[in-house]
């Protein structure tokens, strides 16, 4: 029994880093609204997402994000962030990322995913 027990735990460390790695997220600009998000893998348990973003050349720029209930849903509509300020590049185009955070019960971090996108989009 020793021996078997030895070999579950590091079974299920790698399942759990398994599931938070098939995490992910992409999203698109949609006006001056907080962007539509499409959602994959999100971890088992997650009861809100929290998103946040940063722009990548002025970084302690605070374009803040918002949290939203997750109820199984692979989107988050346009608008849906309550503490959000659009892109605002100065000149130019700046890289724009977004990390959203999955958490469980009790405020347990379940994931986090990704993404960074242009604004304005470059034609």
């Amino acid at each position: 029994m020793r021996f078997q027990s030895a070999f579950l735990i590091p079974a299920l460390l790698v399942l759990s880093t398994a599931q938070a790695s098939a995490f992910s997220m992409s999203f698109r600009w949609c006006g001056l609204g907080s962007p539509v998000f499409s959602l994959n893998g999100v971890p088992k348990g997650t009861t809100t997402l929290q998103f946040h973003m940063v722009d990548l050349q002025v970084p302690n720029y605070n374009h803040g994000g918002g949290t939203v209930q997750y109820k199984g849903q692979s989107t988050v509509a346009c608008g849906s962030l309550n503490n959000y300020s659009p892109p605002s590049p100065p000149s130019g185009s700046h890289s724009y990322q977004i990390t959203v955070t999955a958490f469980g019960p009790g405020n347990s971090n379940l994931g986090s995913a990704t993404f960074t996108r242009e604004f304005p989009e470059k034609k």
